[in-house]
């Protein structure tokens, strides 16, 4: 009987079996065996097979409990590392049964599962890598197969979208789309099942306070061979913020080229008038350059704003102040008016015609004789204040003798061109001690924005 086991455990190579008596003691030893733990027959029989055990069990007394349970139960299960003769470790499965007679000893079976230990324990640790992974970022994180169809979703998610992880399952995480997007949302799954990657951006609802938030959501198949055939893991990632920057982006980019052809308009127009007004080229480089320089400076004004809107009383008194150079005391100039708000386009418009009035004060007016005096003032005028009324005053002022010559550029833009462009009533008077200039604009008109030609 002994030698027809003994015969039939040789023929089983897969399977270390060996017996071993009461104490432990080898009394046969397998090919099986001796492929498994690198000892010969020769070399094991007749020793304790404590030999297979790592240090830390046998100073735990595991093999004596384990042959003590067989005794006791029947048999004696055990997964664990075991010791092979070079030192190297196996994860071997053991199974120890008691051999009939009080004084038969153990067979022992032991399997080597080192490979399929390895890999769940790398699977276990990528598991809770991922679980940590995805339980802290700030993403909403998602299992789901190829379908669509949700396993898990990530306690963000469940915060995020106030629904639980029940009612996220299968198809239900839907009802947290746009309705807008849920067409597009599941269509971008049909893609996926061609095996490639999901990727969409659509609205999904915040809990919190019911407000729909732009996503990027991405989804890519697990790449292992213990995965779920067609599982996906994906991501959620909020770029609400994001896009309305972009869309801000585009705006502004649309607002800035418009901007420029209109400002490039303006300087053609302010150019080619102010060469058909002009003696000579000296003479048009010296008024050009001081009109772009006006230009400028309300271009720098309305920077600050964002290019939205400016008072009134800001433009007047940056004009003046380019002008006036010291001559600005309390006894020669006053300024006085209330809160007056202009689009950017008025603004500019505004800007060139206080220019040349400032211009003409400081060569021929209040700005540039001793006795002069100037009053610039503003009101507004009807029902909810609908025109600025803006009166230029000069007095003091010792005029030329008639008309003048020819009207040049200012006046011009004046009497003209702030008509055309803001739809304003303009009045240009030379009194015999100044010039009055009265400009009264419609403040629904002061959005216009024109070129001056």
């Amino acid at each position: 009987m002994r030698e027809s086991f003994e015969c039939v455990a040789d023929s089983v190579t897969a399977f270390a079996i060996f017996t071993q008596d009461r104490a432990g003691i080898v009394t046969s030893w397998n090919m099986g065996a001796e492929r498994l733990t690198g000892y010969r027959d020769a070399e094991i029989l007749g020793r304790i097979s404590n030999v297979i055990f790592t240090p830390e069990d046998n100073a735990a007394g595991i093999p004596e409990a384990e042959r003590a349970q067989a005794m006791l139960d029947g048999r004696a299960e055990d997964e664990r590392w075991h010791l092979r003769k070079n030192g190297s470790r196996f994860w071997g499965s053991g199974l120890l049964i008691p051999l009939a007679g009080p004084d038969a000893g153990f067979v022992k079976i032991l399997r080597d599962l080192t490979e399929r230990h390895v890999t769940a324990k790398r699977l276990r640790e990528n598991e809770e890598l991922f679980r940590v992974l995805a339980t802290n970022v700030p993403q909403l994180v998602f299992r789901t197969r190829t379908t669509g169809d949700r396993t898990w979703g990530s306690p963000q998610w469940i915060e995020f979208t106030g629904l639980d992880l029940e009612h996220s399952l299968k198809f239900g995480w839907l009802s947290a789309i746009h309705p807008d997007d849920r067409e597009a949302t599941v269509a971008a799954w049909s893609a996926a099942q061609e095996g490639g990657d999901y990727s969409i951006e659509h609205r999904i609802r915040r809990a919190v306070d019911g407000a729909y938030r732009w996503h990027q959501t991405r989804a890519r198949q697990i790449e292992s061979g213990d995965a779920v055939a067609g599982e996906m893991v994906g991501t959620s990632t909020d770029i609400h913020d994001m896009r309305n920057l972009r869309e801000r982006q585009e705006i502004l980019l649309a607002e800035l080229q418009h901007r420029t052809r209109n400002l490039l308009a303006v300087v053609r127009s302010i150019a080619g008038q102010t060469l058909r007004a002009s003696a000579s080229l000296q003479e048009f480089d010296a008024e050009f350059g001081e009109r772009l320089a006006a230009l400028g400076r309300v271009q720098g004004l309305l920077a600050r704003t964002d290019h939205q809107a400016l008072d009134l009383g800001t433009l007047v008194e940056a004009e003046l102040a380019a002008h006036a150079d010291g001559r600005r005391a309390a006894d020669k100039v006053h300024i006085e008016g209330p809160p007056a708000v202009v689009s950017a386009g008025a603004a500019q418009a505004l800007t060139l015609a206080l220019h040349e009035l400032a211009t003409n004060a400081v060569k021929y007016g209040a700005l540039g004789q001793p006795s002069g005096q100037l009053s610039v003032t503003w009101r507004t005028e009807g029902v909810d204040a609908k025109r600025i009324v803006l009166d230029w005053r000069e007095s003091g002022v010792v005029m030329p003798a008639g008309e003048p010559r020819r009207k040049g550029y200012g006046s011009e833009l004046i009497e003209r061109a702030l008509p055309y462009q803001l739809r304003a009533h303009t009045r240009l008077q030379f009194g015999p001690d100044g010039v009055h200039c009265h400009i009264s604009v419609p403040v629904a008109a002061t959005g216009t924005g024109a070129g001056l030609d």
